[in-house]
């Protein structure tokens, strides 16, 4: 008999795929300069700089001292500022939300995968009122599905009513407010089970939404997305 632990919460990072774009990048631009503020966007600071030091990027931009630290003390290079706007970023030419597939004007593979879990399943009628204050009615009898994320693991409000989701074999969407902990997902007809997968955001080949289209629907920056994510959310590497 398998013990579980908790609910499954968890970011996958691919760092095969910050590599490869890191190593086309690094070719053209020799000895360039990642921009790794804000834990790498999310991605993780060491995981990703030594990925990247592996695919020849020369050096580290951050802004806190703390992480310059822990840079050098992996013996990675690290070349520490403290950045205060945007376009000191885009003047130097650092690589920055491209090496994680965050930049929609530098198609490049995605890195991140979000998966959370069902835990509970409930068939309700035409016209119930899912989560806090009811914005969300359903228009028919249809099955919903709650999920075991929430506002305090990063994911942002303004993802209710809008993001898309994959539950199974369906791609729906948040339906209702985003919760402290879950939210629902209005799944219509088709079927769900406690335990299974639910990804947020993911590989598209894969015909799972991306951190891209979340960032269509919300009307926000990608990068906003993944550097908010908690660390209640465990993270996983290639």
């Amino acid at each position: 008999m398998v013990k579980r632990t908790g609910v499954r919460r968890r970011v996958h990072i691919d760092l095969d795929a910050i590599r490869s774009t890191a190593a086309s990048a690094a070719s053209v631009l020799p000895d360039c300069t990642a921009d790794l503020r804000a834990d790498a966007y999310g991605h993780g600071l060491i995981p990703v700089a030594r990925a990247l030091t592996d695919a020849g990027v020369g050096g580290f931009l951050v802004s806190r001292v703390e992480d310059a630290v822990s840079i050098a003390d992996e013996g990675l290079p690290v070349r520490l500022a403290v950045v205060d706007n945007a376009s000191s970023i885009e003047e130097n030419g650092y690589l920055g939300p491209e090496l994680f597939g965050l930049d929609p004007t530098h198609p490049t593979a995605p890195a991140m995968r979000l998966e959370g879990e069902v835990v509970s399943v409930r068939r309700v009628p035409a016209d119930r009122g899912v989560s806090y204050g009811y914005t969300y009615r359903t228009s028919r009898p249809s099955t919903l599905v709650l999920v075991a994320l929430g506002y305090a693991d990063g994911i942002l409000r303004v993802a209710s009513n809008k993001a898309p989701v994959r539950v199974g074999d369906t791609t729906g969407r948040i339906t209702g407010r985003i919760a402290m902990d879950q939210f629902v997902v209005d799944i219509g007809d088709d079927s769900a089970a406690p335990g299974d997968s639910v990804v947020l955001f993911g590989d598209p080949a894969l015909g799972e939404p991306t951190v891209l289209d979340w960032a269509d629907a919300l009307g926000v920056a990608a990068p906003v997305i993944t550097s908010r994510l908690g660390r209640r959310i465990e993270r996983t590497y290639t």
